[in-house]
């Protein structure tokens, strides 16, 4: 649906007439914001909308569409304010939405953060912090009252200016769609109305709302293409930028929503859930993909794993990992995340971490938990050899080791004997050789004693304490993982 240009007024009119016509375009207004509610599918029967309100214009013309609305919809309508903590006249664009909301007798939830101290712990622009926290603040309003949806008030300016500001900053496909009608729980009921659609509703409603001063504080990217940039395009260029912006908007929609079903497709292939990282993928099935489905692919991937912002900057880096032949290479990505090759799976969502340390004395016979693993090894001591499966349990020569025995991590410059090679090798390059991704290497434990290794837990024993014909005294460990 496409908002649609107030005409102009005759110049000649009575008071009278002009109240049959502000009526008729507030009639029309208000029946345009329930076609569009209902064609999108934003509010369902029953539903609780929790509607974010800071005093302006926008979101006054919001909460009081949705109450009018309510019954025809048959919805909830909880309002919520967040006190940035950035203005002076902040305080009265709070008593204003108390004030509207106890005069329409509407529930309100209300928070005071202070937003710039957040931003400087968070490493975030001012204005990157207030929309996190303001979606935080909202998400959290809708968890306490049983809410169902978060509505916010944005309108076909906001699109263009989100189309705008996405091009500036670099942007695929996906960004190109601008602001959806509906996100997860996040709804945009006034998304087809313009501005001056929105005073005119104000205006005839005589509805009172504040203006932030902030709005006009071109130290922010989107007040600047707002009152600069915009205007500019309209004047020089097209005098419709709004409207195309926003055709451009839905046309992308439509067009992500097609490759949004082959992207899902794709992932069901080559994404894998991961213990010990949320995502990995196959680089054998990844690879081989045409390029535009490789980046929609690995879009959502970042996403899935956490990426609060994904650039495209993220998607090429994560393309080149791919044709990176050595394992253990990674790259950085947005949100202070790396994503790492390990042989054929690409990691998502790795941070680095202080390597494993730990040290248990092997209690024989008895148990012996490594906690930070997560490892059971259960001992015991036998007259005769006991068969066992490789790789979870080993059989020693008890009269051949060093006492006591310990368990405990991996060392700089450990050297073992693998049974069955004839010769010593460095333990990392054994597991670099067997293909043990990195990640997994300070988390496998080491059977020693002094400086001999007897058994690289899970992988393979040491010549030394092997069991011979001359065995007399066996000594048993099994392995099995339990619940950190």
């Amino acid at each position: 649906m496409r908002g649609r240009k107030t005409k102009p007024l005759p110049l000649f009119l009575f008071s009278w007439e002009f109240e049959i016509i502000n009526s008729m375009r507030g009639t029309m207004t208000l029946q345009r914001v329930r076609e569009y509610i209902i064609h999108h599918r934003l509010v369902g029967d029953g539903d609780l909308v929790v509607v974010g309100v800071s005093g302006g214009p926008d979101s006054v013309a919001l909460l009081h569409m949705l109450l009018q609305l309510r019954e025809a919809l048959g919805c909830r309508v909880h309002a919520a304010h967040l006190h940035h903590g950035l203005r002076a006249e902040a305080d009265r664009d709070q008593k204003l939405v108390e004030s509207i909301c106890r005069e329409w007798g509407v529930p309100l939830s209300w928070r005071r953060v202070d937003v710039a101290r957040m931003a400087g712990e968070e490493k975030m622009s001012v204005e990157e912090a207030g929309r996190e926290i303001r979606y935080r603040f909202l998400e959290d309003v809708r968890r306490d009252t049983g809410g169902h949806k978060i509505a916010t008030a944005h309108h076909r300016g906001d699109q263009a200016e989100t189309i705008l500001l996405h091009l500036i900053q670099g942007t695929g496909a996906s960004g190109l769609q601008g602001i959806l009608p509906r996100r997860d729980r996040i709804i945009r009921p006034l998304l087809d109305l313009t501005k001056t659609e929105i005073v005119d509703y104000l205006e005839y409603h005589r509805l009172p709302y504040r203006i932030d001063s902030s709005n006009f504080d071109n130290n922010y990217l989107r007040n600047r293409i707002r009152w600069e940039l915009l205007p500019l395009l309209e004047q020089r260029f097209n005098p419709g930028m709004v409207d195309v912006l926003c055709r451009l908007a839905e046309v992308m929609r439509e067009e992500n929503h097609y490759w949004d079903e082959l992207v899902r497709e794709a992932m069901e292939e080559v994404v894998q859930e991961g213990e010990e990282f949320p995502l990995t993928v196959r680089v054998d099935r990844l690879q081989p993909m045409p390029l535009g489905l490789k980046r929609r692919v690995i879009y959502q991937i970042l996403r899935r794993a956490g990426g609060r912002r994904v650039s495209w900057d993220d998607v090429e880096r994560v393309i080149g990992l791919l044709s990176q032949r050595e394992s253990g290479r990674r790259v950085p990505v947005s949100g202070g995340r790396w994503v790492r090759k390990s042989y054929d799976v690409l990691e998502f969502d790795v941070e680095e971490k202080a390597p494993v340390d730990f040290c248990y004395e092997l209690e024989v016979p008895g148990r012996t938990e490594i906690k930070e693993i997560g490892l059971l090894l259960s001992a015991r001591l036998l007259s005769a050899a006991p068969t066992v499966a490789a790789g979870e349990a080993a059989v020693f020569d008890w009269e051949a080791l060093k006492k006591p025995l310990i368990i405990r991590s991996r060392r700089p410059g450990d050297t073992f004997r693998p049974l069955g090679l004839g010769g010593s090798q460095k333990l990392k390059k054994y597991l670099i050789d067997k293909k043990i991704p990195r990640s997994q290497r300070d988390r496998i434990a080491i059977l020693a004693a002094d400086d001999e290794i007897y058994w690289v837990i899970g992988h393979r024993q040491d010549e030394r304490g092997r069991v011979t014909p001359d065995t007399r005294k066996f000594l048993e460990i099994r392995a099995s993982h339990v619940d950190k």
